[in-house]
């Protein structure tokens, strides 16, 4: 009777066990299909292509690809001679009308006192007109130099924030043209997540929900915060006509894919300050909540248990 009572425990601790292992099972798959996460999540920051607003032979290139700067710092020159003669040449315009309006306006006045008892009312009018046409030129020529001024300060190209300079393409020798993508600046403190989850995993979602981040090939959870929802994605469904009709593909696939919509997702500061590069691959987990465990979920510890075995 004792070894019979005895089994049949043994048998309800198994069935219990079994019992709560497909409860746990169960729980895992429909978190898996139905909760909000995903791996096909991107690091992305805020990128400014540096080019220059001037052309010219480049002289300095004080910074190394991959270099992190700070705002103002210079990142290059370009051919300032060239455009210092510019200026001087253009300083040499205004004085010369600022003299020529001086004696215009010093002619223009002696005319006006001796009046038309000395001379002809039109040879006075001239006079006027004569001062008139050099202030108009005197002011061309003002803003003729202070744009080779404008000019010669943009030789002088800095960071517009601070940031890594990248993909430095340019060496100093080199012809530059104005308007030409010379480097690529990646502000610091700007980085985000930009996670694309399926059109099914939507629901619920709101602003300021909580995310833990894996980097791909990584064990680190870095955390973050719901900033956004993409308020449209293409519809390869449909296209505009020559008329600027929509023109709506008829056939219908008999296994429809979810549609993946952005997520931008905002890293709390303490990862902005160690992020990983923007284009590398993550999974996203949305918790929804703040609960302060900094080991992750149960699914994100999960997830990094089956990536160890496989």
């Amino acid at each position: 009777m004792k070894t019979f009572s005895i089994q049949m425990t043994r048998i309800a601790i198994t069935l219990i066990l079994v019992v709560l292992a497909a409860i746990a099972v169960f729980k895992s798959w429909s978190f898996y299909t139905e909760s909000p996460w995903t791996r096909d999540a991107k690091f992305s920051a805020d990128v400014v292509a540096i080019a220059p607003d001037v052309s010219g032979l480049l002289t300095e290139i004080p910074v190394t690809d991959n270099q992190l700067v700070k705002k103002g710092q210079i990142l290059f020159v370009i051919d300032q001679p060239r455009y210092q003669q510019a200026l001087a040449q253009a300083n040499a315009d205004v004085a010369y009308y600022q003299a020529l309006a001086e004696e215009k306006k010093r002619e223009a006045g002696r005319r006006v006192r001796l009046g038309i008892q000395a001379m002809s009312q039109e040879e006075i009018d001239q006079s006027s007109n004569s001062l008139q046409t050099v202030q108009h030129q005197l002011a061309k020529a003002i803003a003729a130099r202070d744009l080779a001024q404008l000019d010669l300060d943009r030789t002088t190209v800095r960071a517009p924030a601070d940031g890594w300079v990248t993909n430095l393409n340019v060496h100093a020798g080199e012809f530059i043209t104005r308007g030409s993508t010379a480097v690529a600046l990646v502000k610091k403190n700007t980085f985000y997540i930009l996670a694309y989850l399926e059109e099914t995993k939507l629901n619920g979602l709101k602003q300021g929900d909580r995310v833990e981040i894996t980097p791909l090939g990584s064990n680190r959870i870095m955390h973050g915060t719901v900033d956004s929802l993409a308020a449209a994605v293409n519809n390869s469904s449909s296209t505009v006509n020559s008329k600027g009709l929509a023109a709506i593909d008829s056939n219908l696939e008999w296994v429809r894919l979810a549609q993946r919509v952005p997520v931008k997702i905002l890293l709390d500061e303490k990862d902005q300050q160690h992020p990983y590069p923007a284009g590398t691959t993550a999974t996203v987990v949305i918790t929804g909540k703040n609960d302060g465990n900094d080991n992750g979920s149960p699914f994100t510890r999960l997830m990094h248990r089956l990536r160890e075995f496989g």
